[in-house]
């Protein structure tokens, strides 16, 4: 046995003394109702078939942030090479 070994032998040993503590189901039921409560008056107020604001930005602000430090990466590695090249 190798020290690592014996040193995981120790932690496991260590570990198992430890009890499992489960949660209260009637606390649990309630912050799941709470939370079912708050999804569905969101989807109420969305309404059907809306997307919300922040992602329909998202969708159109994330390939421009990408894209135009990409362009830029390309027209410079294409601008050295075509120095390197002599063109």
């Amino acid at each position: 046995m190798t020290t690592d070994d014996s040193r995981v032998d120790s932690s496991m040993r260590e570990l198992s003394v430890l009890t499992v503590h489960a949660p209260d189901p009637a606390r649990a039921a309630r912050i799941a109702a709470r939370c079912h409560a708050v999804m569905a008056r969101r989807r109420r107020l969305a309404g059907p078939g809306s997307a919300p604001a922040r992602a329909t930005w998202r969708r159109s602000l994330e390939p421009a942030l990408v894209g135009v430090p990409c362009g830029v990466f390309l027209f410079e590695v294409l601008a050295r090479a075509l120095r390197l090249y002599g063109f």
